[in-house]
């Protein structure tokens, strides 16, 4: 096995030549490196692919971490941040539509969510230019801001309601089992 430190689109060979592996596009016929890295070509196998750090991708399923956005009729829009299991930061536009909120039926999602609090959520959908997340079940906002003074929100006993030290200010947001608890990734 041969190793070479290659760039995004330096040529690899041919697909005569080999299969092309991870880290790796083909265009007409030809192989290119899709990242940064090493570039190991193993002569055996008839196979190249790059050693390097492949950019995190979100999958069906996951738990993600991200703040809101904003906050319409229909739909949340959260931005990603983070994916639970990856060190690396992320910057996804996603949207929980109001039928992925509760369980229950929402009247209205600005009153689960503010802008600027931090959600914990599952992807549920991934189409072009769509990435749906969920908030059903444990899942919800983690971490909270008063929509008078932005100071953090402490949950109170009663199920989604919260108060602010700060200015007293009494609101309700889906919040998440583990409140508090903002990332634990």
């Amino acid at each position: 096995m041969e190793k070479d430190i290659k760039q995004i689109g330096d040529f690899l060979g041919t697909i005569e030549e080999f299969v092309p592996g991870d880290g790796t596009y083909t265009e007409g016929g030809r192989i290119y490196a899709s990242i940064m890295g090493n570039a190991v070509v193993n002569r055996e196998n008839h196979s190249v692919r790059i050693e390097g750090r492949m950019p995190v991708e979100l999958k069906v399923g996951q738990t993600v971490f991200g703040d809101v956005l904003s906050v319409n009729k229909n739909v949340v829009t959260v931005i990603v941040k983070k994916i639970k299991g990856f060190k690396d930061e992320v910057d996804i536009r996603t949207g929980i539509y109001v039928s992925n909120i509760a369980d229950e039926y929402v009247e209205k999602p600005e009153s689960m969510f503010g802008i600027g609090d931090i959600v914990k959520a599952q992807v549920i959908k991934i189409q072009p230019g769509m990435i749906d997340i969920s908030t059903r079940g444990d899942l919800g906002v983690v971490k909270a801001f008063c929509k008078r003074c932005r100071h953090p929100l402490e949950k109170l006993d009663e199920k989604n309601k919260m108060i602010c030290p700060n200015c007293g200010f009494r609101d309700t947001r889906k919040v998440a089992r583990d409140y508090g608890h903002v990332l634990e990734i």
